[in-house]
């Protein structure tokens, strides 16, 4: 084999692609990590963040497999044991409980930002990782056993395997000409942070209304939540330009006071909605992961848990080909994960679709069926286990360390 720079080049150094080196990393396997943003600001890395992860059991143990779970700030780890969800036009509801199946909690609340930024820190402490910042890719060409990148400032690097982490709008998968297929929902998600005057009890809640559903996220302080209001883009822009009283007022309106009134809210983000899919999670010594190669409505908050699936499973394939004395980059190996996490992917996207349209879906009958679904599913004992085992990441084809166990 040629001499190379690394074993694996990983592009993108967000969640998904800094788990992935983590993961490789701790097994001995070098990486390069070609990262186009800054380094994180680690004195910013903790201030308050909208982009609020609802993160499963499943992501857990990923993260207790790289020893991040333990070095997140206790402060800003928040669970929630139950979730109820309603519809604004109808009496149907749904409750879920994490007691029902012997469980503690139902899923954590993470901000982004401080993931982030404990990701960073430990991927900084494995000496057989690279980070490359402020760093692009402008051309990939295929060698018999390795593949050559070119960075934007005219370095080349080789690797035995190139994954693709950068995002819906991956540079990496346009270079190995790997369609895309968007499918535009024509909707806009505000997301911030709200202070409350009721306490939220670790309890999610989503009010599924007429334009898209409303969650609130519960957060470490009792009185705080994560909002994710997913609506048209017209409302998202008119809910943009609020003042922060009006956004306010609106927003507890339209939550029907569920906590309260809301006399506090941090600074609103946006971003538009779309489910996606790559035509191919893999080709010749390169792989897709994350958003680069699917992207999921946030209404059941799972887009960053199928990513972090992805990365374990990869990771787990390729620690099993290198400790074989096997090519990790075989076409075996990446057939393997294409077929593995396309299927899981895809159950999880369509499921979240059919949601989706359900409840938009204001022409008679739909909403009078709609409820009767809602309440019918309430009442019906195995089918809300069944919903919530896999919401929880308790079961699916899981990778070993989503399970808890080493690979």
């Amino acid at each position: 084999m040629s001499k190379l720079n690394t074993d694996v080049i990983i592009v993108g150094g967000g969640l998904v692609g800094a788990t992935l080196a983590a993961l490789l990393g701790k097994s001995g396997i070098a990486c390069i990590i070609l990262e186009a943003g800054s380094k994180t600001n680690q004195s910013k890395a903790y201030a308050a963040d909208p982009r609020a992860l609802a993160l499963t059991h499943a992501s857990r143990h990923i993260f207790d497999s790289i020893n991040v779970w333990s070095r997140l700030p206790k402060d800003r780890i928040a669970y929630f044991e139950g979730m109820y969800v309603w519809d604004e036009n109808g009496k149907g509801n749904v409750e879920f409980d994490s007691a029902d199946l012997c469980q503690s909690m139902l899923g954590y609340i993470v901000e982004q930002s401080v993931l982030q930024g404990t990701l960073e820190l430990v991927i900084d402490s494995m000496p057989g990782i690279k980070v490359n910042h402020n760093t692009g890719l402008t051309d990939m060409r295929w060698q018999e056993d390795h593949v050559s990148v070119t960075l934007d400032n005219g370095e080349e690097l080789t690797a035995q395997l190139v994954v693709g982490a950068d995002g819906v709008k991956s540079t990496c998968r346009k270079l190995a000409g790997i369609n895309y297929k968007v499918h535009d929902y024509q909707q806009t998600a505000v997301a911030c942070v709200v202070k409350t005057t009721l306490p939220h009890e670790n309890i999610a809640r989503q009010r599924f209304l007429t334009d898209g559903p409303l969650a609130f996220l519960p957060m470490s302080d009792d009185k705080q939540c994560a909002i994710v209001w997913s609506t048209t883009h017209k409302q998202a822009e008119e809910l943009l330009k609020m003042s922060t009283t009006d956004f306010n007022m609106f927003l507890q309106e339209s939550f029907e006071h569920t906590l309260g009134e809301i006399p506090e809210s941090e600074p609103r983000a946006s971003f538009p909605l779309s489910r996606a899919e790559a035509e191919h999670y893999c080709v010749e010594r390169f792989a897709l992961a994350g958003d680069a190669a699917h992207s999921i409505h946030p209404l059941a908050g799972q887009g960053a848990n199928l990513g972090l699936l992805d990365a374990a499973s990869l990771g787990q394939l390729i620690v099993k080909a290198k400790t074989g004395n096997k090519d990790i980059a075989s076409r075996r190996v990446l057939r393997t994960y294409e077929r593995w996490r396309r299927g899981e992917n895809k159950l999880m996207m369509m499921t979240m679709e059919s949601f989706k349209y359900a409840f938009e879906n204001q022409t008679p009958p739909v909403p009078v069926l709609r409820n009767s679904a809602l309440n019918i599913a309430n009442s019906f004992i195995p089918l809300k286990h069944t919903i919530m085992r896999h919401a929880m990441g308790l079961a699916g084809d899981l990778p070993d360390i989503a399970k808890g166990h080493s690979i």
